[in-house]
């Protein structure tokens, strides 16, 4: 497979992120803002997602390296949650004026229509990048395991929403997985309410996946 080929197989999303990623850093700077240049990083951890999948999926069909897929599909897994921990920014829009007086009276200042039109798109392109890359593994499944697909997905999505849960509220990232104190003690304190989180945020991982979900297409 030639480099041009490899290059035409990247879904043009992969480039649109790396842009706005890009875009993203320098408007942050530009306005002051830290929350916009910090989902710079945010988004190169999703566009990260889709690139090792994709990397996990060429070896995989070239044969060669055969323990590059295995372990590539373990970081994959590891890494997945970024691209839709992307949804959870949405709460900083209540640092931000839309209203002067609600419900009828506008706070018309375009300053935090910028940071939602970041932060949304932002939102679009991590969950893009997600399905993306589940679509890139599931080409490596045997046929004789595609029968338990939504099983293997019910698992993902229930191990990401753990993930995003720690991500959002503990503060950790995909590779602090060995901070195994960090991460009982973040899953405990508050039990109740990281119950529910994770089947919520399943709920939405496996609504998304069923309304959005890639063609399967070589």
């Amino acid at each position: 497979m030639n480099k041009d080929h490899i290059l035409k197989k990247i879904h043009p999303a992969f480039y649109v992120s790396v842009i706005f990623s890009i875009f993203t850093f320098i408007f942050g700077v530009i306005l002051s803002n830290g929350l916009v240049i910090f989902l710079s990083w945010n988004i190169a951890l999703a566009i990260f997602v889709y690139w090792l999948s994709f990397i996990v999926y060429l070896y995989h069909k070239k044969q060669t390296y055969k323990f590059i897929p295995w372990i590539g599909s373990i970081l994959w897994v590891l890494f997945f949650p970024n691209s839709f921990y992307l949804l959870t920014d949405t709460i900083h829009f209540q640092n931000y004026d839309f209203f002067q007086m609600y419900p009828n009276i506008y706070q018309l200042e375009i300053y935090d229509w910028y940071v939602f039109f970041i932060v949304t798109v932002a939102m679009m392109l991590g969950v893009k990048l997600g399905l993306l890359s589940i679509a890139n593994i599931k080409k490596m499944i045997p046929a004789k395991y595609q029968k338990y697909e939504y099983l293997g997905l019910g698992i993902l999505f229930l191990l990401s929403s753990i993930a995003i849960y720690l991500g959002r509220f503990i503060r950790l990232n995909s590779w602090n997985i060995l901070d195994v104190r960090s991460i009982m003690s973040g899953i405990f304190d508050h039990f109740g309410f990281f119950m529910m989180f994770i089947i919520l945020f399943t709920i939405i991982h496996a609504l998304i996946y069923m309304l959005f979900k890639e063609k399967e297409i070589e």
